[in-house]
């Protein structure tokens, strides 16, 4: 079957569960016990896609793309990590996402139609692939903001549409469309567009760190407060007050702590 722009419930529904363990592995300090949750997790969605799915070929691209976005996050702990696979399997699925948008997105009927989720994920594994070389940053980046912006065209409320942009906007340079009061405005919709506590999370701590970067305190600690009542464990709320008593906000530090400059694999200075 084919479902173009539309998600099945199931998978609509999975994600919102899996929002709601992103937000609970916030609270634990072993990334490999994260990293086993998340293959569990997966391995229950995959079990069922195929009799749930109303296009199997593009939400299993969504799930697998979710899978190796959210590991990302934490694979660099493990030991003996092969960057280079990494990076590889993250350019593969690059490939196959960008095959299907560009095969789909154009198409009329039952077949045609891209679901905007497919585009915001997309461009989450073009942004972890990117990480590793400021000439695959360099080439891909405008991708990025288009990818962004066409999920943004058909669902202008969706939080994690809004945010992708946002942060575009906030690390962008100037002089290709970027700037913090462009940027505040997409975390603002992203707020205003959470439709639960799992996402309200995420937005209100995003937003937090805008109001920190524009010098606004009071802002900054009504939205980390708000982040913090919904999960008051959260070793990521503990994280950014941290760096804010430093003087310097989330989106600082994880420029510093896994940006492009900072990347250390060897292999990953081809343009491509």
């Amino acid at each position: 079957m084919f479902a173009g722009e539309k998600l099945s419930d199931y998978t609509l529904q999975k994600y919102q569960e899996f929002t709601g363990n992103r937000v609970k592995w916030t609270t634990y300090r072993d990334n490999n016990a994260i990293l086993k949750e998340i293959d569990a997790f997966m391995g229950d969605v995959y079990r069922n896609l195929p009799y749930k799915a109303l296009d199997y070929e593009q939400e299993k691209l969504f799930w697998e793309s979710n899978y190796q976005v959210e590991t990302f996050c934490y694979i660099f702990a493990v030991e003996d990590l092969d960057l280079k696979e990494v990076r590889l399997a993250l350019k593969d699925l690059m490939q196959k996402d960008e095959d299907y948008i560009s095969s789909h997105e154009k198409m009329k009927g039952a077949n045609g139609g891209v679901a905007p989720q497919m585009y915001i994920l997309t461009s989450d594994v073009t942004s972890c692939y990117m990480s590793f070389s400021v000439a695959s940053a360099l080439f891909h980046g405008m991708r990025v903001k288009n990818l962004y912006a066409a999920a943004l065209k058909k669902a202008p409320t969706l939080w994690n549409a809004n945010t992708g942009m946002g942060q575009w906007l906030y690390y962008a340079p100037g002089f290709v469309g970027g700037g913090l009061k462009k940027a505040a405005k997409y975390f603002q919709s992203a707020y205003d567009g959470a439709v639960d506590d799992c996402d309200r999370f995420f937005t209100s701590v995003y937003l937090s760190q805008i109001c920190f970067e524009q010098g606004d305190a009071a802002k900054c600690a009504k939205y980390l407060a708000e982040a913090e009542a919904i999960c008051p464990e959260s070793g990521h709320v503990k994280n950014v007050r941290k760096q804010n008593a430093k003087g310097i906000s989330l989106f600082y530090y994880n420029r510093h702590r896994t940006g492009v400059d900072d990347n250390e694999d060897p292999n990953a200075t081809e343009l491509e």
